[in-house]
This record gives structure tokens, sequence and C-alpha cells, in this order.
């Protein structure tokens, strides 16, 4: 499943990644309390397939979504929001 600042999520149904990523959320933000500095960044990395990790790039207290595929060539940043 990760480390504990960095969980995989995997999952073959919309409810079920809508739960585990709430519920990976949840935790992370525990360990972000601990010692606030790094947000959330929650990244598809393929269908069903996501990463959630406590990020230097993202403020604390905010969880930021990204969206990123690998490709033949390379891995490659396909979009980014907050969430």
């Amino acid at each position: 499943m990760g480390t504990p600042h960095c969980l995989t999520v995997l999952a073959t149904t919309r409810s079920e990644v809508d739960d585990k990523l709430n519920v990976s959320i949840q935790r992370l933000r525990v360990l972000a309390q601990e010692n606030p500095a790094r947000g959330i960044l929650v990244t598809k990395r393929g269908p069903g397939r996501f990463t959630v990790e406590l990020s230097d790039q993202v403020p604390y207290g905010e969880t930021w979504e990204s969206v990123r595929f690998a490709t033949v060539d390379s891995e490659a940043t396909v979009s980014s929001r907050e969430r």
C-alpha cells in the first residue's frame, strides 16, 4: 500500500475509488497535522490506480489532484487541479 506518507489506491468501481481515496486522504491528514508543512496530492496513475501522498508542492491544508499516465517513452502529466 506504499509508505506512511505515500499510499497506493487500487479500485475497480467508482464507489470503491471514492471510498478508498477518502480513507487515504483522512489518514494523511492526521500525519500532516503532526508536521503542518505539506499538503496532500492525489494522482491518477491509470484506470483505477491512484497515489495519495504528502507533498511539499502542495500547501498545508489543501488537497490537489493530478493525472499522470505512463507513456511508452516517459511519464507525462495530463492535467492538474485543486480538489
